[in-house]
């Protein structure tokens, strides 16, 4: 699909303060991209841009605060964390990344057997960007109990940040147990989010194990799609083309997702007054963009709506076309850029599928107004940049429409 040219220069999101960095090159050891290299020579560390993925794990191992992100720092982080204690009346934090607990009540649904009860949930890109003095300041604020939720190893978005997590944690347990702290004080539970089968609703037409990219999905005798967990990764490109509905993604479910665009459907007469603006849907996947968490606007502006996905290969046509139907002015599908797809080019299917779909609502006038960009979180204005774009774009579309 073309791309919406851009008229603003970038931002970075991740910093490199040389003035204070110490030379320990702990950085370019532990990232998991080589976006930090170090000199032999003079153990000057430098920072290549556009290798980075923002997952912090740099910034929470340097010694010095030297790297910087401007997502999740800890002053807010923490006091987000104390509001929500005093709102949810609880004392246990669940810190987790996206790909194991997307939303409270996937997270609800891990935690169910372990009977937590009422808790403050934190999604962040990867738990292994918490250092370990967060932690421990959580429990300075009067956490109680401390519930750390990082991906699978093997279905880290970010090679090795699970890992990294689970190492600080078990340091940080062991250092809480000498000060006599009880053992369930901070727990590990690696958890990565899975696709489930309706074998009662399935057609068997194949559709699922010739998309899925980690060859997860089978078809069994008789014709029914069977699902190996262990290699499938959450990416919901499997849903996404399941033209009975058989196949749901915990945090993702098609129903829960239709719910949401009609709920936002309700607003659209609403932002039209207020904005003089034709109204968005943004269906970006989540490790395009990293809204953040403390604001409930997520930041976007204020004629979009955004709902985020596992990756871009979960944007299902049914809510594209659902999405016109409540009133939506235009669709815009906020993809990874094309090299750094977490989940083994969703983006690129999630381009070519609606390319075709372009097509077909191109029947209606509509072809237009339903557009793919391919944006990063370490451009922090890339998405909103692009919505104000296609916001221009679509109102150009409107006003000749009505000329």
């Amino acid at each position: 699909m073309t791309e919406i040219s851009r008229k603003t220069p970038l931002k970075t999101s991740v910093r490199m303060d040389v003035d204070y960095c110490g030379r320990c090159t702990v950085c370019s050891s532990i990232c998991p991209f080589d976006a930090i290299t170090a000199s032999a020579e003079t153990s000057e560390v430098k920072l290549d841009i556009e290798k980075c993925q923002v997952c912090g794990v740099c910034s929470s191992a340097c010694p010095a605060s030297a790297i910087e992100t401007i997502y999740y720092k800890d002053g807010p982080l923490l006091g987000y964390v104390e509001e929500r204690m005093r709102k949810e009346g609880s004392d246990k934090l669940v810190l987790t990344c996206r790909g194991s607990g997307p939303s409270q009540k996937s997270i609800a649904n891990a935690l169910q057997k372990t009977g937590l009860g009422d808790f403050v949930p934190v999604i962040l890109p990867c738990v292994g960007r918490v250092p370990p003095e967060l932690l421990l300041k959580t429990l300075g604020i009067g956490v109680k109990n401390i519930i750390v939720m990082p991906c699978e190893d093997e279905h880290c978005r970010f090679k090795n940040g699970s890992m990294i997590g689970t190492r600080r944690l078990i340091l940080v347990r062991a250092t809480l147990n000498q000060l006599g702290f009880s053992p369930d004080t901070v727990t590990l539970l690696k958890h990565s989010i899975k696709a489930h089968i309706d074998s009662s609703r399935c057609i068997g037409c194949g559709n699922c194990s010739y998309t899925c990219p980690y060859d997860a999905i089978n078809m069994g005798t008789p014709k029914v799609a069977e699902l190996n967990l262990e290699a499938c990764s959450g990416c919901g490109a499997c849903a996404a083309v399941c033209p009975s509905l058989a196949i749901g993604l915990d945090g993702f479910e098609h129903d829960s997702i239709s719910q949401t665009i009609r709920d936002y459907g309700a607003l659209i007469r609403k932002v039209r007054m207020e904005t003089n603006k034709p109204a968005i849907l943004v269906l970006s996947c989540q490790w395009s963009e990293f809204s953040d968490f403390i604001q409930d606007s997520k930041g976007v502006p204020d004629n979009a709506e955004l709902i985020e996905l596992p990756c871009a290969g979960r944007v299902d046509d049914l809510h594209v076309l659902e999405a016109f139907h409540s009133g939506f002015d235009g669709v815009l599908i906020g993809a990874c850029n094309k090299d750094e797809c977490k989940l083994k080019k969703g983006n690129e299917k999630a381009a070519q599928r609606l390319e075709s779909l372009k097509k077909l609502v191109a029947q209606v006038n509509l072809g237009e107004r339903l557009h793919v960009c391919f944006v990063s979180p370490r451009n922090p204005e890339d998405l909103n940049d692009q919505i104000r774009l296609f916001t221009d774009k679509v109102k150009s579309i409107l006003t000749k429409e009505a000329a």
